[in-house]
C-alpha cells in the first residue's frame, strides 16, 4: 500500500476519497487485481478500540493495483477529531488507525496498516 501524503486526514462534512496501491508482498511493484480479490476498510478508535467504520473499498484500475476508499460526507460528520490547546496552535491529533483487510488470489490474505488517522 502506498500513500502520498504525509498524515491520512479525513475533512469533517465532505465527501473524501482516498487511493491506496495495493503492492505485491516484499516487492515495490503494484501488485495485479483480479476478479474475486476483497479489500475492506475497518476505522477503529485509538481510545477505545471500537470499530467506527466498515467499507468495502473499490478496485478502480485493477493492473495498477490501485483501490478506492469513499468515505461520505454523512459518514465523515459522525467521526470525532481531536485538536491540541491554543498555546500549540490547534494542531490536530490521531484519532483512529485505519486497517485494511485484503483477501487476495496472488498473495493471499494480508492486512495493510494506517497507524494514525486525523479528523479535521
Amino acid at each position: 500500500m502506498s500513500c502520498d501524503v504525509a498524515k491520512f486526514t479525513i475533512t469533517k462534512d465532505l465527501d473524501n476519497t482516498f487511493v491506496f496501491t495495493i503492492k505485491a508482498d516484499g516487492s515495490t511493484l503494484p501488485m495485479e487485481i483480479v476478479a474475486g480479490d476483497v479489500f475492506t476498510a475497518i476505522l477503529i478508535d485509538l481510545a477505545d478500540g471500537v470499530t467506527k467504520l466498515t467499507k468495502a473499498l473499490t478496485v478502480t484500475d485493477a493492473l495498477s493495483g490501485r483501490v478506492s476508499l469513499l468515505i461520505t460526507s454523512a459518514e465523515s460528520a459522525t467521526l470525532r477529531s481531536d485538536k491540541g490547546t491554543k498555546p500549540d496552535r490547534y494542531y490536530t491529533r490521531p484519532v483512529y488507525k485505519l486497517v485494511i483487510d485484503c483477501v487476495t488470489t496472488n498473495n493471499g490474505v494480508f492486512l495493510a496498516k494506517v497507524p494514525e488517522v486525523y479528523v479535521d
